[in-house]
């Protein structure tokens, strides 16, 4: 399974997680490094050959384990993404990495995927199907005041940023810790939007040799397709959505005591995603 979640801050990743939780599907999703420099007086880490929880005390008063590791999370590496998928575990990617959590204010919804292909050449030596996963919404509910360029450029503050940025481990194996740039936007919260989360076309990886440039490259790029068209759908059947804005979707909830409801799924037009 693949994102992103090309929103500010990633904040409805819980969401995500969440809904998993309640229809008792088990993800393991792949986290940044920085997750796992976290203080914790205890750890679940990776064990074997197939990755598990086991829970590990390395001293301290009681266990105070971080979430990510409670819902199965383990660092996003090569080793470990592979040997999720070689376990025949489900594994929740997001290839943009930092670049969309951290988005600029003009680039939500967007996909900014790294050219390589590794983890379709990865998913095709195990059979892996991807299924895309499209997400809008939190970025309306937060106003982006400082682009992380924008943040460098400032005096002190921008000097003291980079350096911090510095210090954190990338997430990618082959990209330099200042090359990811781990800077967040400045962002002040707005009236909490509505979030809409789209699971596209499953697409399976059986057939295509994991050793071919070409056929890795293409799934890959149909991939980012129905994604970006998730995207589209989406936005287009949101605005059939009578409680989208907060007023109303917050009143008529507070009065009914019940969830406000959404567009008709016959309202994703398209009909390529489902």
């Amino acid at each position: 399974m693949t994102g992103p979640l090309t929103l500010a801050v990633g904040l409805d990743l819980n969401m995500v997680i969440s809904a998993f939780y309640d229809n008792n599907l088990t993800v393991r999703g792949l986290a940044h490094p920085i997750v796992f420099q976290m203080p914790s007086t205890e750890r679940i880490e990776l064990e074997g050959r197939t990755p598990g929880l086991r829970k590990r005390r390395r001293g301290g008063a009681g266990p105070s384990t971080t979430n990510f590791e409670l819902f199965g999370a383990v660092m996003v590496t090569p080793k470990n993404y592979y040997r999720l998928l070689e376990s025949g575990q489900n594994a929740l990617l997001f290839p943009g990495g930092v670049k969309e959590v951290f988005h600029r204010r003009d680039q939500a919804y967007q996909l900014l995927w790294p050219e390589k292909v590794d983890f379709v050449r990865t998913a095709a030596k195990f059979n892996a199907t991807i299924i895309p996963l499209s997400a809008i919404g939190m970025a309306d509910s937060l106003n982006i005041l400082l682009n992380p360029d924008e943040i460098v450029s400032l005096p002190l503050l921008g000097e003291r940023a980079m350096k911090f940025a510095k210090n954190v481990t990338a997430a990618r194996f082959d990209t330099k810790n200042e090359d990811e740039n781990f800077l967040p936007p400045i962002v002040a919260p707005g009236l909490p939007s509505r979030n809409y989360f789209l699971f596209g076309r499953p697409i399976s990886t059986t057939g295509i040799d994991a050793k071919d440039k070409a056929a890795c490259q293409s799934t890959y790029l149909r991939v980012q397709d129905e994604i970006n068209h998730g995207f589209q759908d989406l936005l287009n059947a949101r605005q059939k959505d009578p409680y989208k804005d907060a007023p109303t979707r917050l009143a008529f909830e507070r009065l009914t005591g019940r969830k406000a409801p959404t567009f008709a799924l016959s309202d994703l037009t398209r009909g390529k995603s489902t």
